[in-house]
């Protein structure tokens, strides 16, 4: 009897156990659920009213640069249109735009890069596979910054974010002289602002500065630029990078390993 009762309250605690389990799994699975990616195609409606809205509220210091000479480095300055600043002219005014498509699992969307050359520089411009000396500051809409180079730094553009790679590819890089003591003094050199929707920055991806689905702004100079061969081959980046044009890079031979990371 003692064996027959015991037998039946471990049967009855086994079975507790495998409901709670499945309990569990269900509602792990609802929470799984209730996560979802949002959908590109609205998420680029949203950052474009979002960035619009920036643009028409807000203006650069450009009075400071109608004044100079070009012998002085301008900081630019983004503020409010308020108050005292009522009639300054605002920055959508002020911007170009190009359109990039970016693929989903619809098909192809649309994205609006903003950017605004405030010195165009004189060089040649950057194609988007090379390397760029610059100096940045990137921050979010609310004005908080995330990341800034005020020392310049290279930057791969192949390992950058898009919204980043296209709009310093519209910047061109300046002229230098080296002193006697080898240090460079840069004039003449592409600096202006970039505007980017979450689509071509970190879209859903976050970190503790940059929130999911952030639009993103970036203060730029462009100060050199060098042309890239990554895999040493004696051909340039450019030239093998992607040369049917969809906006994908080429694996020619279907090795795995992209052409112009590719020796053989």
């Amino acid at each position: 009897m003692y064996l027959a009762t015991q037998k039946i309250f471990f049967l009855k605690k086994f079975i507790f156990y495998i409901l709670l389990i499945i309990l569990i799994s269900k509602s792990c699975k609802k929470d799984d659920n209730s996560i979802k990616i949002r959908d590109v195609a609205d998420q680029a409606l949203a950052d474009d009213t979002d960035l619009k809205n920036f643009l028409e509220t807000h203006f650069y210091n450009y009075e400071d640069f109608e004044k100079s000479d070009g012998s002085k480095n301008i900081e630019i300055i983004i503020d409010s249109i308020f108050d005292e600043n009522i009639n300054k002219i605002p920055l959508i005014n002020k911007v170009l735009q190009k359109n990039i498509p970016i693929e989903s699992d619809n098909g192809p969307v649309n994205h609006v890069l903003y950017y605004l050359p405030v010195n165009e520089g004189i060089g040649e411009r950057p194609s988007k596979v090379d390397s760029v000396y610059v100096s940045y500051e990137g921050s979010l809409l609310d004005g908080s910054v995330f990341d800034k180079s005020v020392t310049p730094i290279w930057f791969d553009l192949t390992g950058v974010v898009t919204g980043f790679r296209e709009g310093v590819s519209e910047f061109k890089p300046g002229d230098f002289t080296v002193n006697i003591d080898n240090t460079v003094n840069y004039q003449n050199y592409g600096q202006g602002l970039i505007f980017i929707p979450s689509g071509l920055g970190y879209f859903a991806q976050s970190s503790s500065l940059i929130p999911e689905y952030s639009p993103l702004i970036f203060k730029m100079s462009l100060f050199t630029v060098k042309k890239t061969d990554h895999d040493g081959d004696g051909i340039l980046t450019i030239d093998e990078y992607d040369k049917d044009n969809d906006g994908v890079p080429d694996d020619t031979d279907g090795d795995g390993i992209l052409d112009y990371l590719d020796k053989d």
